[in-house]
């Protein structure tokens, strides 16, 4: 029997949802009632209320999916299906230069939002689930991001659960907590301030349950897929041999892969330390 494969695509305004790809079904989010928690709020709201098939998988994209990916709808409902029998969780994530470069995507975060890996630390250790997110090693297979992912409901479930934990806090009385949770960031906002941590730690939950859990995870090639506007995409073949080596490392532990990851990542910084951002 088929698997069967649920794809939504998120509209937010005329213009997304005019823009919708052919394939998916749509997700409603026109009303926008909280644009603070970008994709997280038209998901919860589905994953909260809706009936889910067990055996199914399920996945809710961006309007920027088709463009980032460069995949279509048919192409993610045969990719997913045929990794069915061995997968929970089957990732679509582009820019794998920030995937490779980086030992996880909090470190990867951290870079372009210090203070990052604190206030998820002190999250965690806040919900009695303590992490130290500066050792995880996470390669291709648990390295998600913009929520391009595709799963079962065991797992959104899980997804589900820690990232409402987070939500709580964010939603709750004023704090310590709450407020390195929802500092704003650089990136671009519709409000005076850029857009708040919890969006990019909200992303980071996948990855997080994937490289702590024994949750099963296929991964599309991310190599033929959009590369970061930063100048690390111009060193792919270092990006590929990066990857490899976490892969190996996570696969047999041998503290010499690792050794050479980080000698890998010392000589690239190094070799882009002078360039300026690509514009």
């Amino acid at each position: 029997m088929e698997t069967a494969v649920h794809l939504y695509q998120i509209a937010y305004s005329q213009a997304t949802l005019e823009q919708l790809e052919p394939g998916y079904a749509l997700l409603d989010n026109l009303a926008n009632e909280r644009p603070d928690w970008y994709e997280y709020w038209p998901i919860r709201r589905f994953l909260r209320e809706a009936t889910l098939d067990d055996d199914a998988f399920y996945g809710f994209f961006s309007p920027k999916f088709g463009f980032k990916t460069s995949l279509t709808h048919e192409q993610v409902q045969a990719f997913v299906r045929e990794a069915a029998p061995t997968a929970d969780v089957v990732l679509f994530s582009p820019q794998p230069d920030m995937g490779a470069f980086f030992l996880n995507v909090f470190e990867q975060g951290e870079t372009f939002d210090a203070g990052l890996i604190a206030a998820y630390e002190a999250f965690l250790s806040h919900i009695g689930r303590p992490v130290p997110l500066r050792n995880l090693v996470m390669d291709s297979r648990q390295t998600v991001f913009s929520n391009y992912f595709v799963a079962r409901p065991a797992f959104w479930r899980a997804w589900l659960a820690l990232n409402e934990a987070m939500f709580a806090i964010c939603e709750g009385a004023d704090g310590e907590l709450k407020a390195a949770l929802t500092a704003a960031t650089s990136y671009p906002s519709s409000g005076v301030l850029g857009a708040q941590r919890k969006v990019f730690l909200m992303e980071r939950a996948a990855s997080l349950l994937l490289a702590t859990q024994p949750w099963r995870s296929v991964a599309h090639n991310p190599f033929g897929m959009g590369w970061s506007v930063s100048r690390f995409r111009d060193h792919p073949t270092e990006a590929y041999i990066s990857d490899a080596l976490k892969i190996a490392w996570r696969d047999q532990r041998y503290p010499q892969y690792l050794q050479a990851f980080a000698t890998i990542r010392d000589r690239f910084r190094s070799a882009v330390a002078g360039m300026q951002p690509a514009a």
